[in-house]
């Protein structure tokens, strides 16, 4: 079962693949094509993983930087929409 983090996942998925290889090598069917497709699957859920891993510390990093920033610091206002003056009669 793959849970726990970024490390765990990609073990889990890594160990699911070499069992897959084993199996295949014991039933006299494993190929270099076996091995190839196994090695891209590991490499596909790997890129995934390092890609979600990356999005949750820049956000977690965000969330960081906003909750420490001073109180005083405080956001530049809005500018005004610009109103024609109308001219009086």
């Amino acid at each position: 079962m793959v849970t726990g983090g970024p490390k765990e996942r990609l073990a889990d998925v890594t160990a699911a693949a070499v069992a897959v290889a084993v199996e295949s090598a014991q039933a006299g069917r494993y190929t270099g094509e076996v091995g190839r497709t196994l090695a891209a699957v590991v490499g596909e859920v790997g890129a995934r993983i390092a890609g979600d891993a990356e999005l949750r510390g820049f956000s977690s990093g965000w969330q960081e930087a906003m909750a420490a920033r001073p109180a005083l610091v405080r956001p530049r206002p809005r500018p005004r929409p610009h109103r024609p003056v109308e001219a009086s009669v």
